[in-house]
């Protein structure tokens, strides 16, 4: 890597050190961000910057070099002396990673240190053609302005975000409790990467609030950035708006309040957009409801593993394809899309699940009418959906710097629209007209697309009139007609006159050395050489005997060649079409700009189609699944038959794992019936698994999936909360109490009669008597108070007499086979099956035993584990002796002294030398007998122990 990497140059000495030294007069810069300078082509790195970029990018130090400054600079930039040089091939993945991995903010320098571009993980535009990647969700920006002690005790947070890719802006206001759960689904759903907040960090009154705000930021994956409490305010936010959003808009501003608009204020003025006159009318101003989807929190996004490592808010780089790989997260098994839109679009959905029973059953319909049509699937996801372009980049291209091959590229893609109707009418003609999907089909898909394309026929003939399409399909070559210029008609005749000439070469040099001039001897473009010829390395051997022909390089396609005729060819060519791309450059340039009109048109049927491939991608995972997935019956939230029934329910994750043979159980939650599961079992026993395949079952078919079935009656729910795992954050000062604490507050607080609540293992992080406190109080509040569907899986097996006071909670255990029916058993089989009824055992050392613990290990602990079981056992007889405390003591006291004579006399003796003789065995218990039956303390005691504790000794 480093053989490649470019030189920093500079002219002279001084000329070096002058850039030190206007480095070293910059302003201090935040740990989080990076500066980089623009030299032209290469980029360089200085100091620790230089330092990250060799540890992150490069892997090595080997690359840094040392700068040459002054000793005055030196002393005032008290950083590492280094600096590192980059190509724009390393800049693309150093972007990548600071901003999509690590929420780095960039810096980009000229060689004078004056700032050209900047960019964070909420706002790439200014990098977006460094990058040259495609993003699997959209980049959102939030700002977020509160205002607290409102509506009793609750805040109120007005809040705008912008999608810089979609050209959406939207304000709303949330009114939040004091764990800010509204604002996590808020963050959630919309994908936040980036949250401006108001410097607020040095007022008393509001810290607190602040920390609590960028915890759930953080917690949510995405970055904060605070501005100045100044930026906040509405003063010229109405007119902003007006001329990004429209002038019509301004009579729709009075139901946004005093307070989005402020953090609007804040948002518009970071991103600069009123400044480029080309965003003019360009954005569309939304309203978002968090009612109308799903409410999920973090720690729901990642017990589910709805993504990959539980990412909630950074955007990953597109990947269309799991194969090859294992499958961890939903969006990946679920990603069989085959266009960009479309795995943007599933990346929505999985942050939205739908609340309204009528638009997920319409989803419901259209994924089973495309498992039905296998052959209309078949041909949209082989021959159709994989050659429609990314028009949401390709119409930014255009913007910024187009081409006529991106225009021809929205040419095609406008010629393949009909094409896609077509056949989906097709597969409708045989329906009657009254059919329900039929009209589906042709409300969703196909009236919108063919209303869509229709503005596209000017385009396609303004395409057809001005470009050489014969050009294009025959040699791949972009041009303007040249009878739209006499200028472009002279160049053309020359270009057409020596490219004759050229293919004359051509079949000489075939004849000359006698290959196939069609499938041997090819003429080729090349990118350095111009035009010329090639062979294979094998039939490259006859250009030994002909002095005419000059090697020009050797690659793994064989070796290129070409006469002292072809090369002035070649050149002539060359000139000519950078003279035929200069005179049409000026008409290449006003077809893009009208292009560019056309963009909400295209972008439209993008969307459209991206639902086409989202539905077929459900389908296909729906018919190829190890047991293909069943539609599940769907209940409102206002049902009285609300309930939740599914039979030999898999984990979607678990089964498609290779060597894995899951084992399906049953769930059945019903309002007033089961509404709190409890469940118990073994350690590894797939308890987890199981309250988790429900949450994950749930998700899906409010997106509008199938489900891992053999049948599924499921009720919609307006939450999925999680309390899973013990984790904790040592860099951020949080314990995993406390995360625990935080999550089940976050439950309790957002949770509704139509949630649904997974809990696993709830009160590990402290005692076990708090802990178990703590379960019990929380599990009682959600059974009693809140009513909502439940999975518990817990070790407090105490925790399952909930179901004798409580005729909503069950109680279900898995299932694990020990040979002797005891606890202390070698042989233990996990059946993975869950029954009702309560298991009091968790079979730690089992578990202990099959990831092979030393020996010793394992015999300490199955005897302290005994020992602990008997003193438990022992411990309740005494409770039910009705004993007082000083009787209990003064007993213990007994029996020491009891065991202290018995020990002295056998001593006397020596017998305690004999112990391994039968008969002097027989006789120390003999002995032992009598000085219980003659102690006259004993005789003192309460009657009870007294008689308790004689059969105890005897």
């Amino acid at each position: 890597m480093s053989s490649s990497r470019p030189e920093l140059k500079f002219t002279d000495v001084s000329e070096e050190r002058g850039f030190y030294r206007r480095f070293a007069n910059l302003p201090p810069k935040p740990s989080q961000t990076l500066r980089i300078v623009d030299k032209g082509e290469y980029y360089t790195a200085v100091g620790q910057d230089a330092i990250y970029v060799a540890e992150n990018i490069y892997h090595t130090s080997s690359v840094l070099k040392d700068m040459i400054a002054d000793a005055s600079v030196s002393k005032q930039i008290k950083e590492p002396l280094k600096y590192v040089t980059m190509s724009p091939q390393i800049i693309s993945g150093l972007l990548k990673t600071c901003l999509l991995e690590q929420g780095f903010r960039i810096e980009i320098y000229d060689k004078s240190w004056k700032l050209l571009k900047t960019a964070s993980p909420g706002n790439i535009e200014e990098v977006d053609d460094l990058m040259n990647v495609s993003l699997d969700s959209s980049v959102v920006l939030a700002s977020i302005k509160l205002r607290l002690n409102s509506q009793e005790g609750h805040c109120v947070l007005g809040v705008s975000f912008l999608d810089s890719n979609s050209h959406k802006v939207g304000l709303l206001d949330i009114v939040d409790n004091e764990v800010y759960s509204n604002l996590e689904s808020f963050i959630i759903q919309v994908g936040v990467k980036e949250c401006l907040l108001p410097d607020m960090r040095n007022n008393d009154s509001t810290k607190g609030e602040l920390k609590k705000i960028t915890g759930v930021i953080d917690r949510c994956g995405s970055v904060v950035t605070f501005v100045k409490i100044s930026e906040f305010n509405s003063k010229n936010t109405e007119s902003d708006l007006a001329k990004l959003c429209g002038d019509d808009l301004v009579t729709s501003l009075p139901k946004f309040s005093e307070l989005s608009l402020s953090a609007t204020g804040a948002l518009l003025n970071y991103m600069q957009l009123t400044k480029d006159v080309s965003n003019e009318g360009k954005y569309e101003l939304i309203e978002h409801s968090l009612s109308q989807f799903m409410k999920l929190d973090a720690s729901a996004i990642k017990a589910l593993n709805i993504f990959a490592n539980g990412s909630t808010a950074k955007p990953g780089l597109m990947n269309t394809s799991t194969s090859g790989g294992k499958i961890t997260s939903i969006f990946q098994l679920l990603n069989k899309c085959k266009t960009n839109a479309g795995v943007r679009l599933l990346n929505e959905w999985l942050k939205q699940p739908l609340c309204d029973l009528a638009e997920i059953e319409k989803r419901h319909d259209l994924v089973d009418y495309l498992i039905d049509q296998l052959e209309l699937r078949s041909l949209l996801r082989d021959d159709y959906l994989p050659l429609v372009p990314d028009m949401r980049r390709l119409t930014k291209k255009l913007s910024k710097n187009g081409t006529l091959e991106d225009v021809l590229k929205v040419y095609q893609f406008s010629h393949r629209i009909p094409e896609i109707n077509s056949v989906l009418k097709e597969n409708l003609d045989d329906l009657p007209e009254s059919s329900r999907i039929k009209k589906l089909v042709m409300d969703i898909w196909y009236h919108p697309l063919e209303e869509s394309v229709h503005p596209l026929f000017k385009f396609q003939e303004m395409i057809e009139t001005t470009v050489d399409l014969e050009t294009y399909e025959e040699n791949n070559e972009f041009m303007i007609k040249a009878e739209f210029n006499e200028e472009l008609t002279q160049t053309k005749s020359q270009l057409v006159r020596l490219k004759d000439d050229m293919k004359t070469i051509h079949l000489d040099a075939a004849d000359d050395l006698g290959f196939d001039p069609d499938k041997k001897l090819k003429l080729e473009n090349h990118h350095v050489h111009g035009w010329c010829m090639r062979l294979t390395r094998n039939d490259a051997k006859a250009l030994r005997q002909h002095r005419k022909y000059l090697e020009l390089s050797t690659v793994k396609a064989g070796i290129y060649f070409s006469t002292k005729e072809l090369k002035q060819i070649s050149e002539e060519i060359a000139t000519l079409q950078e003279e035929y791309d200069r005179q049409q450059s000026t008409l290449v340039k006003e077809i893009v700009n009208i292009t560019i009109t056309y963009a909400p048109v295209l972008e439209k049927l993008s969307i459209i189609l991206a639902t086409l491939d989202v539905l077929c991608s459900f389908a296909h995972v729906a018919s190829y699944a190890p047991i293909p997935y069943v539609r599940p019956k769907m209940y409102p939230m206002d049902s009285d038959q609300r309930k939740t029934k599914l039979i030999e329910s898999r984990h979607p994750l678990v089964e498609v794992q290779d060597d894995v043979t899951f084992i399906a159980n049953n769930v059945i939650l019903e309002r007033q019936e089961s509404e709190f599961l409890i469940i118990t079992g073994p350690n590894m026993g797939g308890k987890s698994t199981y309250i988790r395949q429900v949450g994950v079952i749930t998700l899906m078919s409010q997106i509008g999936c199938f489900v891992p079935c053999d049948s599924a009656e499921i009720a919609v729910s307006d939450a999925i909360l999680c309390r899973v795992g013990a984790g904790d954050s040592q860099v951020k000062g949080v314990s995993t109490f406390m995360v625990e604490m935080l999550e089940t507050a976050s439950i309790l607080k957002n949770a509704t009669e139509n949630s649904l609540i997974i809990i696993d293992e709830l009160g590990r992080g402290t005692s076990t008597y708090d802990g178990f406190g703590l379960a019990w109080s929380i599990s009682e509040y959600i059974i009693k108070e809140i009513k909502c569907f439940a999975l518990f899986a817990t070790h407090f097996h105490e925790l399952t007499s909930l179901a004798d006071d409580c005729p909503t909670v069950k109680n279900m255990n898995v299932i694990a086979h020990i040979e002797d029916g005891t606890h202390i058993s070698d042989d233990i089989t996990l059946l993975y099956k869950v029954e009702q009824g309560i298991s009091d055992q968790s079979f730690g050392i089992h578990v202990a035993e099959v990831v092979q613990f030393p020996d010793k290990i394992l015999k300490m602990a199955k005897r302290k584990a005994t020992e602990l079981d008997e003193l438990k056992t022992d411990s309740e007889e005494i409770k039910k002796l009705k004993c007082s405390p000083e009787q209990i003591a003064q007993g213990t006291e007994v029996v020491k002294q009891v065991l202290q004579d018995w020990v002295l006399e056998l001593r006397s003796e020596n017998l305690d030398k004999r112990l391994d003789n039968e008969d002097v065995q027989r006789d120390c218990i003999r002995r032992l007998q009598q000085l219980v039956t003659s102690s006259k303390q004993l005789n003192s005691t309460n009657a009870d122990f007294k008689k308790w504790l004689t059969e105890l000794l005897l």
